[in-house]
């Protein structure tokens, strides 16, 4: 009996095993269960109706699952039909032995359908806005693959599905400004521990025209999130429609940018993670390639032509490099390669870093400027095209707010300029700073060495400072202020020697002087041009509104020279005092015993009073004068010249206007001979015959005039006159007293 019982387990066994065997790979095909299997799943799942013919048994021992392959499948989900290659439900043994009909899983494949039919599969596992997204992104297109969707243990939708298959050339729009034409891809579906990997790998494809082949993309899809990280590979041409495109990605600002073209070759990672109600977090964007060529034309800059002035408002770039790091807190760009302003290509490295958090530009330059000219007019320096020259630049700044300029150091040959924590506003005026180095050469002569150094107070000292600049500044329309109204500080001044641009250098230059809400409110200075000439000027406050500007030059063509409408000013003593308020400045200056030849003004002013005489002189050694006296008031950039008396021994000018500093000249005034004027004065009872004895003049007096326009190029109209202004005569009877009075001391 125990044998029996022995033999018929072993039999049973030996039934089972090979049973199993021939379930596991052959199966059974019937149609017994097929109502049980359609009524049990569409009462487990009401969204979902199957539709077939027959079912293929088959059983999956290491599972305990049995496998039923369905015949001719169909699918409607929510009544939409999907036409399916493959159907097979997984379902648990027990649930043929009991009341509970447990479908485990189902593995629907399907060849070439309308991509649109996705959203037809994921309006079952994924919600409703989601699904109308994915309906609106899949434009045209075709999709095969295998669904792979898990059921709990209530019959609903698992989250554990997958899919493997392909795109075929399909056009995405991701949004309204990037969408992928003839896009083809395999997708593969595979396991990470408790996580479901998706590889999407791109075969063709277009994004804004750029090529997409070899991108890559991973999802894995993890219990309450899904990591996704991407290789986007682009490459193409570009022009600005598409930057701008790009840059909105990043955050770029590129309003300064007229037009752009070139190719590039980039690989992007765009990083991201959609949280369980598919909410975007920690995207992140890194971006590297090459940019063989590119042309870029920008809005016109005049502060860049300022110190490049070959410089065109376009920059050409070859065989460049492009970093670009986007994340939460910050966006990094980095560039470099080579760069052309003007005729040949230079090095250069940009590198700009943006802190989103604290809306801070940080901005790294170096580059090689050999092959730009660069002009750097407040020190009278310029380098010339060609020359070694390089420029290290680390500043920050915000936008409309300030900048900050942490290091600036430009090198060519001996020159070197390097600031040190410059701080600048909105306006680029000075806040405060720590040091500047200066030496440059001029015509390879030195024409600046010096050092400034600011802790509590301004130190300057060196052995050379031009000075030529600045004089310039004077005449010159100038809206910016050097210091801002927080800059306060002592400042101390000592040069060995001043360049004026005139041979007329001074040395043992001093000053002291305080800056009080950015503007002078005491200073001293002090020079010598020789033993016994000397140059002294002073600030000091006379009240809170008002301060006095005082200025007494043993020679006045330092500061004549930069009139442009006045050539070949030689001699001279200058006096200057000037009262400076918030409304405006109201001045006397008094220049005497000086000449002046080549003033195309004056000359053309003689030519047409028929004054030939005097014109030749002019044109020859010069005319002198005994002196200059003139009053005027100044607004912003405006000079008024209330009154202007020149006397000398060849001709005497009275005149009134206007001068628009570096615009237009606009005088009107009168101009007699000398033998006349003192002819006049003569005749004029008691003051004549103290003056200048009895004699008559014959003829006309001399001539009205009127001179306007810009300084290089004013026209001069003239009428002839019989008799002089009573202003006229009683200006000159008074200088001529004085003089007189002068002279008998």
């Amino acid at each position: 009996m125990i044998k029996f019982l022995s033999r018929f387990l072993i039999l049973l066994l030996i039934i089972i095993f090979f049973s199993a065997i021939y379930l596991s790979y052959f199966g059974i095909e019937t149609d017994k269960f097929d109502t049980l299997i359609k009524t049990k799943a569409n009462e487990v799942n009401q969204n979902v109706k199957l539709e077939f013919n027959k079912t293929k048994i088959h059983l999956s021992p290491t599972q305990f699952n049995l496998i039923v392959k369905l015949k001719k499948p169909n699918l409607l989900i929510k009544n939409n039909k999907i036409n399916l290659s493959k159907l097979n439900l997984f379902l648990s043994i027990q649930s043929f032995f009991s009341s509970d009909f447990l479908l485990k899983r189902a593995e629907v494949a399907f060849t070439k359908n309308n991509i649109k039919d996705l959203t037809k599969i994921t309006n079952i596992f994924v919600p409703k806005i989601i699904n109308k997204r994915i309906d609106k992104i899949f434009a045209k297109g075709e999709i095969e693959g295998e669904f792979i969707i898990p059921f709990d243990t209530d019959g609903n939708i698992g989250k554990d599905y997958g899919f493997t298959g392909k795109v075929l050339d399909a056009s995405i729009n991701i949004t309204k400004e990037f969408y992928i034409k003839n896009l083809t891809t395999e997708i593969n579906h595979t396991k990470d521990n408790a996580a479901n990997l998706f590889n999407v790998s791109i075969k063709k494809g277009t994004l804004l025209d750029f090529d997409l082949s070899d991108s890559v993309f991973i999802l894995k899809r993890k219990k309450n999130e899904i990591d996704i990280k991407s290789l986007l590979k682009t490459n193409g041409a570009f022009d600005l429609p598409k930057v701008k495109k790009v840059s909105s990605l990043f955050n770029l600002n590129i309003n300064d940018i007229e037009n752009i073209n070139g190719k590039a070759d980039l690989k992007t990672n765009i990083d991201f993670k959609l949280d369980n109600k598919y909410r975007i977090k920690n995207l992140t964007y890194l971006m590297e390639g090459t940019i063989p060529y590119s042309e870029i034309y920008f809005k016109e800059k005049k502060i860049i032509k300022k110190y490049l002035p070959k410089y065109r408002d376009t920059i050409i770039l070859k065989d460049s490099q492009i970093n670009l790091v986007k994340t939460k807190s910050s966006n990094t760009i980095e560039l470099n390669g080579l760069m052309k302003t003007y005729n040949e290509f230079d090095n250069f490295n940009l590198k700009q870093i943006y802190d989103s958090n604290k809306k801070i530009f940080n901005i790294l330059v170096k580059a090689d400027l050999t092959n730009s000219q660069v002009n750097i007019s407040k020190l009278n320096y310029t380098k010339d095209n060609g020359k070694k020259s390089e420029i290290d630049i680390n500043l920050n700044f915000v936008p409309k707010k300030y900048i900050n300029i942490t290091k600036f150091i430009f090198q060519s040959d001996k020159s070197i300029i390097d600031i040190e924590n410059l701080k600048l506003n909105k306006n680029f005026e000075t806040e405060d700073f720590k040091k500047l180095k200066i030496k440059t050469f001029n015509n390879g002569n030195k024409n600046n060495d010096f050092l400034v150094n600011k802790s509590n107070k301004v130190n300057i000292s060196g052995s050379i400072f031009d000075a030529e600049p600045l004089l310039k500044s004077l005449f010159k329309k100038d809206d910016s202020k050097t210091f801002s109204k927080k800059f306060n500080s002592e400042v101390k001044i000592n040069f060995n020697k001043t360049i004026t641009g005139t041979n007329d250098d001074v040395s043992n230059f001093v000053m002291i002087a305080s800056i009080n809400k950015g503007s002078f409110d005491k200073l001293s200075l002090k020079g010598n041009f020789a033993d016994n000439e000397i140059i002294e000027m002073s600030i000091y406050q006379i009240d809170n509104n008002k301060k006095t500007l005082q200025v007494i030059s043993d020679r006045a063509r330092p500061f004549i020279k930069n009139f442009d409408f006045v050539k070949g000013f030689e001699d001279g003593k200058l006096e200057y005092e000037s009262t400076i308020s918030k409304e405006g400045s109201s001045s006397n200056l008094l220049i005497t015993d000086f000449k002046v030849s080549k003033v195309p003004a004056l000359a053309q002013l003689l030519t047409l009073a028929s004054l030939q005489g005097i014109a030749d002189t002019l044109s020859g050694e010069g005319i002198r004068f005994e002196s200059f006296e003139m009053k005027s008031n100044s607004k912003g950039n405006v000079m008024n010249i209330e009154d202007a008396l020149a006397i000398g021994p060849a001709v005497s000018i009275l005149l009134e206007g206007y001068v628009d500093k570096g615009r237009t000249v606009s005088l009107r005034g009168t101009l007699v001979p000398a033998t006349k004027l003192n002819a006049i004065i003569a005749s004029i009872p008691v003051v004549g015959d103290i003056l200048v004895g009895k004699k008559t003049g014959e003829g006309v007096v001399g001539v009205s005039f009127k001179m306007k326009g810009p300084p290089k190029d004013i026209k001069t109209t003239v009428n002839p006159i019989k008799t002089l202004t009573p202003r006229f005569i009683v200006r000159a009877v008074e200088k001529m007293k004085k003089k007189k009075q002068e002279e008998s001391k």
